[in-house]
């Protein structure tokens, strides 16, 4: 680490000290691809993006195709490691408070994604043949609350949803595209991570299941998470949003990198 990341980082450190109400940082993140079956070719997908997410804010990104709005949640979880910037997020069972996830070890990272910081993708990608329910309770039976109860919230969970019950004894990879997207969000919701980071959750939902996770969204905003997201439809952007943030495509990107 240089000098000056060494001051970044202790400058954001004592940010989170100072700032109770503080859930995430990101300084200046920019993140390359390196197409290495294009010759090596090198795509900027994101360029110096900054931003703070407070408890109880819902952070919009907005802007056109290959803005790098998915790359930036992915960086923020750490699916994609940053090729410049510093990412980092509270952790008030650390004597720092805070675990910068740009330079976390992989347990670390892992124990962030348990306790901290939950991600619901466009898509679902589960163990195959893993009843729905099951699927659904598995991030509370992670966090050591009891079988039942976890059982017992993963299907009121799902009813809200709109996920029949006859689904629920079933796997979740013969569902609907829509029906598959409700168990993510779920899945993704259930813990009540006090970060959220939503990835077009309501892409393939129609009016009214897109109105139910938008209430949803708002109640976990009410209980203190704090959210960035990206939202597809206008509607839904302006019920959950407390704030937008504009993106814009890098001078050297493509539209296939998003």
């Amino acid at each position: 680490m240089s000098f000056t990341e060494s001051n970044a980082a202790r400058a954001i450190g004592r940010t989170f000290v100072d700032n109770p109400t503080l859930m995430l940082r990101a300084v200046g993140v920019a993140k390359t691809f390196t197409l290495h079956g294009q010759g090596g070719v090198q795509i900027d997908a994101l360029d110096g993006v900054s931003l703070d997410v407070q408890r109880g804010e819902c952070v919009v990104l907005v802007g056109p195709s290959g803005a790098g709005k998915s790359t930036l949640l992915r960086c923020l979880y750490g699916n994609y490691l940053a090729s410049a910037g510093t990412i980092a997020l509270r952790d008030d069972g650390c004597d720092a408070q805070h675990v910068a996830i740009t330079g976390a070890q992989a347990h670390e990272v892992l124990h962030l994604r348990r306790s901290v910081v939950g991600y619901v993708s466009q898509f679902l990608r589960v163990i195959p043949r893993v009843p729905t329910l099951t699927l659904v309770a598995e991030p509370l039976l992670s966090r050591g609350v009891a079988e039942p109860e976890a059982r017992e919230r993963a299907a009121a969970l799902l009813a809200r949803l709109n996920v029949p019950e006859r689904l629920w004894s079933l796997a979740p990879a013969t569902f609907s595209g829509g029906e598959q997207q409700r168990v993510n969000i779920a899945r993704g919701l259930i813990a009540e991570h006090p970060v959220l980071l939503l990835d077009e959750p309501t892409a393939s939902l129609d009016a009214e299941n897109r109105d139910v996770v938008a209430d949803l969204v708002i109640e976990a905003r009410e209980r203190g998470a704090a959210i960035v997201g990206i939202f597809h439809d206008e509607d839904t952007r302006a019920k959950v949003a407390t704030r937008r943030l504009e993106l814009r495509p890098p001078l050297r990107h493509t539209a296939a990198i998003h």
